[in-house]
């Protein structure tokens, strides 16, 4: 019973029960002793900061950790066949809890494997765009001093709204500065050229307020943005949130 546990026996449990791995009958014993046994509550207590930064901290698991839960689990490849010693009940009931809290600190360190490597594909990514929103940045910033460059202001009726813009003779251009409202989640801005008497969409913005480039296939006369339904489409279907016109050098 677990009210007879020794002061050795809960000592053995102290790793399980750290992790929360013992029942509940166990877990009332351990309590009483740690009231009076400061050794044992120290113990805990480094059992739960090795657990919590394992979890937390994104540090690398020690060495030989795998193959020292190996061992407490137990051997991969079957073991020959023999008749069972007899063991005491207590001391199996010591054993299965000593491998219950080896597999529940497998199943941490698995789940911290598993969360770096979905955090460090996170950063990859972020760090990807960043470079590309930077090489953005740079054309949109050689293409503004080109001596053949026009600039473009789209603005409001009320002038409250503004976009800069720059286009090159060869149609490439880019948004360059943008102040524009957020649109709610069934919305995205729309980029429109109009080139003779036709009106293109020179593509979908999104909620996106970064460095945006564009390519048309003509000469564009002017420029305008609108809001649309998310996925764009293919005529403005409301008025133009800001507009401009493309002086010709």
């Amino acid at each position: 019973m677990a009210s007879e546990l020794t002061h050795a026996d809960i000592q053995e449990l102290l790793g399980a029960y750290a992790l929360d791995a013992v029942d509940a009958d166990e877990v009332a014993v351990i309590d009483a002793h740690l009231v009076d046994c400061p050794r044992c509550r120290n113990e805990v207590a480094e059992h739960r900061e090795a657990a919590t930064l394992l979890s937390f901290s994104g540090a690398a698991a020690p060495e030989a950790l795998w193959s020292r839960i190996a061992a407490d689990i137990g051997e991969a490849d079957p073991a020959p066949f023999e008749l069972a010693r007899v063991v005491p009940h207590r001391a199996r009931r010591v054993q299965l809890r000593l491998t219950a809290a080896a597999a529940a600190a497998a199943v941490v360190i698995i789940g911290l494997l598993g969360f770096q490597v979905v955090r460090q594909n996170d950063r990859i990514d972020q760090l990807a765009a960043i470079t590309d929103q930077r090489g953005l940045d740079q054309a949109a910033a050689a293409a503004a001093v080109q001596p053949d460059a026009r600039r473009v202001r789209l603005q409001s009726d009320d002038g409250a709204q503004v976009v800069d813009a720059v286009v090159l003779p060869d149609g490439q251009g880019y948004l360059v500065q943008t102040r524009l409202p957020t649109l709610g989640s069934d919305q995205t801005y729309q980029l429109w050229g109009v080139i003779g008497a036709q009106t293109i969409s020179l593509g979908v913005l999104g909620g996106d307020q970064a460095t945006t480039a564009f390519k048309a296939a003509g000469p564009l006369t002017s420029l305008a943005i609108t809001a649309e339904r998310v996925g764009g489409a293919v005529a403005p279907t409301s008025d133009p949130i800001v507009k401009g016109r493309i002086e010709s050098t």
